[in-house]
Parts: structure tokens; C-alpha cells; sequence
């Protein structure tokens, strides 16, 4: 289980020069903001200690990415903090850990006790953070590992243990995790076909648009990793990342594929860009503007996005999209699109629809569930390709386990790979699925465990 503790700084100063009122209001909107956040992440509130919030991530609900969830939750709450008018003047710090814990239920309130090391630690890491950061333990860090960016390895001297502690500031979410990959085997003729749907958009200024689908754990998002490192460093390939938590943002993953079309880093401004992008196409310097401040509004929070039409919304991205691919190869991947909400599902279809020559490709990952929802998904379209992957063929698989395993077990693991045709996912905090069905005996094999190091469970 992950615990997230936030605690507002300079809160007892803050409160001797203001009204008591006042102070009420403002933390009572802070408070808003943090069960809102949590909520969205699938975490669980856990108390309010004066000004400060402990979060659970893991009870009463486990997910196999309550690590991610955590962090991502504690960033969007020292984001959205930072933004409301209200709360701004708040700084946070935050500690995030995860390990073990003992979890009773109340009878009288029905709220969950926690207690453990765990949560001792999270506490203390809080306490050691700077103003606005967030300090993160070890443990979570190789729960999360290749998912977010952080600093350097910092010692934490604190009261009762032993050792200084392990931990470092959570500077960003990554788009994608990176993650040492397994030889990639099986899929020529898909990647073929990929490749030749980009001739032909490049080539002919034709777009085009292609649907992969298949279970978790197929390859879908492999398979367009090795498709983009084929293409030349003149073509832009940028990322729309779903997620399953966090759907109260609705646009929230166009953040990621923004930055990744006009090729700008986690801290640069936005605005300077777009508006560039608008006026080098032929519009106007009111018209940039206009165009800007619409997309700009999916970017911020929810209330800002309603208060825009959505006819206008879907519009300014398409005209977007179309405008960057007429000066340069383009390439917009949504993965994990089965995650996404109905709104944002309307915009993919929406831009997906291109009305000009242009080069660009465009690829939606998703899960079969996702023609559950939207049955139709890409049907009666030109230039339209569907990709169905399917489970790796029992030689490929010995291929791949001999390629991968010690040569004195190649044998063993090779047999025990070729028995099942699905995927499992290792509990351990290694990588994610990976492009072949793996079971977990081969998940693991080049890094076993030993009496010092446990085989610990993802929390």
C-alpha cells in the first residue's frame, strides 16, 4: 500500500495575521481539493490532521498501479492547489512511501485504521520535504520505476531509525515508462503493415488512421515503439497517454500529446508555440490567440473545459493536428484509448477525421472492450487499417524465453513459456506487460531473488 502525506507550510504564521474565517474558508477549500484529487485516483481519504491530508492508495481497493496513482495524485494536488484562486497562496510539501500496514475497520464510523512503518515513514519524509516538493521513499520509487522522473538520491536522518533513509523529489510524470524491453520477435508482418501505411501517408500526403487492438498484455504499445524508432528523425511522433484514473480531468492526456507535437520539455511554456504554429499556417495574430486560449482551456481544470463549446473544442484540435502534419511527418499515437472518457473518445473521432492533404498518421491503442462502447470505432472511414494482434505462436515464445533465460535453464523456462497462450503480470516491481505472454516464471528469471533481497509484492 502506497500512504501520501500533505501538510501545508507556514500555516500557524498564516493563521496569526488572518481571520479565523477566512483561514476556515481557504483550508476548507483545500480540503475539497484533496478529496477531489484522491477520489480521482482511486485512492481513499484517509483522516485530515489539521492542515495536513493522509491519503491510502491500496484500501479498501487494490490496483497493480497504486504507486503511480499516488504520485500522479500528489502532483495533481500541488498543481490544482496552486491554481484554484482561492487556495494559491497555500504551499505544500508532500511525502509519499509505500510498504506494509495493518488496516481495521471502525465499527462506530466505518473508516479504516492505519497503521505500519510505512506510514511512519511517509510522515517523516512530509516533515523532510522542502516547501512545494514532494520527497518519495525508495520502495515506491522501484514500484514506479521508468514511470516518473526524479532528483538525486537525497539521506533523511530521522528520529527512531537506525539508518538514514533513502528518498528523492518527484520532479515529473514521464510520458510512457521506460523499462529495459525484451527481444522483440513475432511481429514482422505487423510491422510491416505499419510500415507501409506510413509510405503511403508520407509518401502520397494521405492520412491515414490505425486501429491496434488486442488483450493487455499483447504488445500493441511495443509494437508502435518499434514502428516510431524506424521512422527518420523528421518525423514528429507524439503520445496521448490514457490513464484509468484521473477521468474527472477529461482532456487531461492531450497535456502530454501537446508538449510532444510542439516538441517542448516538461517546464516550457506552451503558449509561445502554439500561437507560432497557428500564425506560421496563414491565421491572423486574433485568430492565433483565439485558437490558443481554446485549446489552452482543455489543458486547465474541468470548469474552465465546460465553459467552452465543444463543437469549438474538437475544431481548434483538428485544425491543430492538420496544420503540423502539412509542414512535417507526423505521427499522433492514443494509447490505451479503452480508458478514455466518452468526451475525449468523441474528439478522437472528431480529429481522426482529417479534411486535408497532409502527412500524418494517426494509431489508437486500445483493448477489445473499447468496441463494446464504440462498436462503430473506425468503421466507413477512408484510409482506415485495424491491426488485431494475436498471442505469439509457441515457437516464438521458446525463441524468445532462449533468448532471454540463463543457457543453463533455457530448456526449462523455454517449455514452461509455451504452455500458456495468456498473459500474467509478475507481482514483483519490475516492468510492465511486455510485448510476448509471458508467465511469471520467465517475468523474473534474470533477476532472482535472494535471502537478502525478498521477492516483494507490488504495492
Amino acid at each position: 500500500m502506497t500512504v501520501v502525506f500533505a501538510d501545508v507550510t507556514g500555516s500557524t504564521a498564516m493563521g496569526e495575521r488572518s481571520d479565523p474565517e477566512d483561514i476556515r474558508a481557504v483550508l476548507g477549500r483545500y480540503y475539497s481539493i484533496a478529496r477531489e484529487v484522491v477520489a480521482e485516483h482511486g485512492g481513499t481519504l484517509e483522516k485530515f490532521i489539521g492542515d495536513a491530508v493522509m491519503a491510502v492508495f491500496g484500501i479498501p481497493l487494490a490496483h497493480g498501479d497504486d504507486a503511480d496513482r499516488a504520485l500522479a495524485a500528489a502532483l495533481m494536488l500541488r498543481e490544482r492547489v496552486t491554481a484554484d484562486p482561492q487556495t494559491t497562496a497555500l504551499r505544500l510539501r508532500i511525502g509519499v512511501n509505500t510498504g506494509e500496514v495493518v488496516a481495521a475497520r471502525e465499527t462506530a464510523g466505518g473508516d479504516f485504521l492505519i497503521t505500519g512503518d510505512a506510514v511512519n515513514i511517509a510522515a517523516r519524509l512530509q516533515q523532510h520535504a522542502e516547501e512545494g516538493a514532494i520527497l518519495v521513499g525508495e520502495r515506491t520509487r522501484r514500484a514506479v520505476a521508468g514511470a516518473f522522473r526524479f532528483g538525486d538520491d537525497q539521506r533523511v536522518a530521522v528520529k527512531g531509525k537506525a539508518a538514514p533513509l533513502s528518498a528523492a523529489a518527484l520532479l515529473e510524470q514521464l510520458q510512457g515508462r521506460r523499462v529495459q524491453r525484451a527481444p522483440f520477435l513475432g511481429r514482422a508482418t505487423d510491422l510491416a503493415q505499419l510500415d507501409l501505411v506510413a509510405r503511403r501517408a508520407f509518401g502520397e500526403r494521405r492520412p491515414q488512421l490505425v486501429a491496434i487492438s488486442a488483450p493487455a498484455g499483447t504488445g500493441k504499445s511495443r509494437l508502435v515503439e518499434e514502428f516510431a524508432a524506424r521512422l527518420g528523425s523528421d518525423v514528429v511522433v507524439a503520445t496521448a497517454q490514457c490513464l484509468p484514473y484521473g477521468a474527472a480531468v477529461t482532456f487531461l492526456p492531450l497535456r502530454g500529446l501537446l508538449r510532444g507535437l510542439l516538441r517542448t520539455g516538461a517546464d516550457e511554456s506552451l503558449v509561445v508555440p502554439l500561437r507560432k504554429a497557428f500564425i506560421t499556417a496563414g491565421h491572423n495574430e486574433e485568430d492565433a490567440q483565439r485558437l490558443c486560449t481554446i485549446i489552452g482551456a482543455t489543458l486547465g481544470d474541468t470548469r474552465e473545459t465546460e465553459r467552452r463549446d465543444r463543437d469549438e473544442i474538437f475544431a481548434a484540435w483538428r485544425l491543430l493536428i492538420e496544420v503540423l502534419a502539412a509542414h512535417e511527418p507526423l505521427v499522433v499515437v492514443f494509447e490505451d484509448l479503452h480508458w478514455a472518457s466518452d468526451t475525449l473518445l468523441d474528439l478522437v473521432e472528431h480529429v481522426t477525421v482529417s479534411r486535408t492533404s497532409a502527412q500524418l498518421v494517426m494509431i489508437a491503442l486500445a483493448r477489445p472492450e473499447l468496441l463494446d462502447r464504440r462498436p462503430t470505432w473506425g468503421g466507413g472511414r477512408r484510409n482506415f487499417t485495424s491491426l488485431a494482434l494475436e498471442p505469439l505462436s509457441s515457437d516464438t515464445r521458446s525463441s524468445w524465453a532462449s533468448s532471454c533465460a540463463p543457457t543453463r535453464s533455457t530448456g526449462a523456462l523455454a517449455r514452461r513459456t509455451t504452455t500458456s497462450s495468456y498473459p500474467t503480470r509478475c507481482t514483483r516491481p519490475c516492468s510492465p506487460a511486455s510485448t510476448v505472454f509471458q508467465p511469471r516464471s520467465a517475468r523474473c528469471w534474470s533477476t532472482p531473488r535472494s535471502p537478502a533481497a525478498p521477492h516483494e509484492p507490488r504495492q
